[in-house]
């Protein structure tokens, strides 16, 4: 067997050597295969992650971040340092069970702890009756960077405050409006007390170290919390007091046990970073994240909507899909009727070579293998190439179509990349291409050297399928799957009972047997075309045109490759198309099913 090989990898040289232009061709048919079948993954990839990234970004924060919070409750320890170890098994599952398996998918988190509600005292303005006095929780917030709020004046609650003994004021600091409303001063101190769940409850001496401002409220970090800052309204006036974690744990609860607590987990998905090959596992993590919210996590409660966002954007993609599967599959009947074409006439002009080594003890396998090694001696530098090379063409169309439809915003900073599934349909049109070469060549063996003369001697007869008709049996086909489609008025079917969409693929072969039907008809007609040109031209015309257009009648197989190769540019056009309305039409199938 090696030296059949050997043999085999020797001849592919020499041939690709001597007869270089037709084996350009032919290289040029493979490499053509193996770029448009993966750019059809490519442009899946790159038209997905636009779409999701589309519907991540137009969407508010409470659709796309995720929230919990957990409570204290009355059978809970009444010691701090009890209160303080459930706060830090809560903040454990935290970790565990929801930071983590979100974690490739986040920008940021935040926490949040408050207390219940203090009323004020120790100034007049503060001492009014219970229904309309101020009143505020104390607070800690994790995230208060630079970029995020703004200190006006005075300094942020420290953490050496929160280890200070037993009378020393508590730093808080409070919002622009809440200064306002307090009617005091930076450093001025005042009293607070339990506006519930305690009798006579003792004061704690708190003192305004600070003022801040939210830079910009509008931000994304803030959603969830907007009520967690100052208001003043006909019924309430609220003034939270923010001040640091270990002053929450130590000070506050150390002088209230049994204080009611609320704390808060609020998690920000990066929504540009988002893959669209990431949405399974996505939704995978979500459904046990709140079953493990649901039933471990004492007191709790969630908001997670970002399952329902997904669900819709898979629905869409699958919607957006449908004119890029269509290309996909006539670019794929396009391929396969050209590289049928182009290895007929290879081995047609080798069929001496073969009826030689046939006449010399050389099996049909034998010479299978040698059209094999001839076929792999070009399409393994295709499929290398060829992924590439369909990265770089999605990468300018994509640019061009998109920027077209109107969505070259969405398509910015969505990268262009060679997935594993786009390497395997590469690898998957390279070898439909070596093994329609072969099957060509082991057509060719069948035939011994008499066979091979006599065939040479006299014109070529009709093809199989033009001698039996074939193609009009193409042609009824494909008449009957456009009506089919005509009559449903979508590539979509949609099962009795529920609301899950597919595509029905059969639909789909439609534009393949249409390409077949078209191009064997072509092949039908063309010759009497041609014949017909050489006797109205043979009375005035030198004989080479007449002769050559005899000879086309006989044999139309090169004139076919070039209709096939302007069919293929017609289907370039096609992709064009289908690029820059591709939103369109999801839009439309969209409404058509709602």
């Amino acid at each position: 067997m090696m030296p059949l090989i050997r043999f085999a990898y020797v001849m592919a040289v020499r041939r690709a050597v001597s007869g270089w232009r037709l084996e350009a061709v032919l290289f040029g048919g493979i490499l053509l295969a193996v770029a448009l079948m993966a750019s059809g993954v490519i442009f899946s990839d790159l038209l997905s992650n636009a779409s999701l990234r589309h519907e991540l970004l137009k969407a508010p924060p409470r659709e796309t971040n995720i929230s919990m919070r957990s409570f204290s409750s009355q059978d809970e320890p009444s010691s701090a340092a009890g209160r303080r170890s459930v706060y830090q098994r809560r903040l454990d599952f935290a970790q565990e069970k929801v930071f983590e398996p979100f974690a490739p998918y986040l920008k940021g988190r935040s926490l949040l702890l408050d207390t219940a509600t203090f009323y004020f005292t120790g100034h007049p303005q503060l001492e009014l009756d219970n229904d309309i006095r101020p009143r505020g929780s104390i607070f800690y917030m994790s995230g208060f960077s630079p970029d995020r709020v703004t200190l006006t004046q005075g300094s942020w609650p420290g953490e050496a405050n929160a280890a200070a003994p037993p009378g020393t004021p508590l730093d808080v600091a409070v919002d622009g409006l809440g200064l306002q409303l307090l009617g005091l001063e930076v450093g001025e101190v005042m009293d607070v007390f339990p506006a519930a769940s305690f009798t006579d409850p003792p004061t704690m001496t708190v003192r305004i170290s600070g003022v801040f401002e939210r830079i910009d409220p509008d931000d994304e970090f803030w959603y969830g919390v907007e009520s967690d800052f100052s208001i003043k309204n006909d019924r309430w006036t609220i003034i939270p007091l923010y001040t640091s974690e270990a002053a929450v744990l130590n000070r506050v609860l150390g002088k209230y046990p049994t204080l009611y607590t609320n704390v808060s987990w609020y998690y920000y998905l990066d929504r540009e970073a988002l893959r669209a090959s990431d949405v399974d596992d996505l939704r995978a993590i979500i459904f046990q994240a709140e079953h493990d919210i649901k039933f471990k996590l004492k007191n709790s409660s969630y908001s997670i909507r970002l399952d329902n966002l997904l669900d819709d954007f898979n629905e869409q993609l699958l919607l957006a899909r449908v004119p890029l599967f269509l290309v996909v599959f006539l670019i794929t009947g396009i391929l396969l009727y050209y590289l049928a074409l182009v290895a007929g006439l290879i081995v047609r002009s080798r069929s001496s070579e073969i009826a030689m080594l046939k006449s010399r003890g050389a099996t049909t396998a034998q010479i299978g293998i040698l059209g094999l090694g001839e076929g792999l001696l070009l399409g393994i530098p295709a499929v290398i190439i060829g992924p590439f090379l369909a990265m770089a063409v999605v990468k300018v169309l994509g640019n061009v179509f998109f920027g077209l439809g109107g969505g070259a915003d969405e398509l910015s900073g969505v990268p262009v990349t060679v997935s594993q599934g786009a390497v395997v349909l590469g690898l998957i049109g390279g070898a439909l291409a070596v093994v329609v070469f072969t099957v060509a060549t082991l057509a060719a063996a069948r035939h011994g050297i008499i066979e091979a003369r006599q065939t040479g001697a006299r014109p070529p007869t009709a093809s199989f399928l033009h001698r039996y008709y074939l193609d009009y049996l193409f042609l009824a086909l494909i008449l009957l799957l456009w009506w089919q489609i005509q009559s449903r008025g979508s590539f979509l079917v949609q099962s009795v009972g529920s609301q899950e969409l597919n595509i029905d693929y059969s639909l789909l072969l439609a534009p393949i047997l249409l390409l077949l039907a078209v191009g064997l008809i072509i092949m039908r007609v063309f010759p009497w075309f041609a014949l017909l040109l050489s006797r109205l031209a043979g009375p005035f015309a030198p004989s080479w045109l007449v002769h050559s257009l005899r000879h086309v009648a006989r044999d139309p197989m090169v004139p076919g490759i070039l209709i096939v190769l302007l069919t293929m540019a017609t289907a370039l056009g096609v992709i064009g198309s289908a690029f820059s309305s591709t939103l369109e039409r999801s839009q439309k199938e969209r409404s058509l099913y709602a």
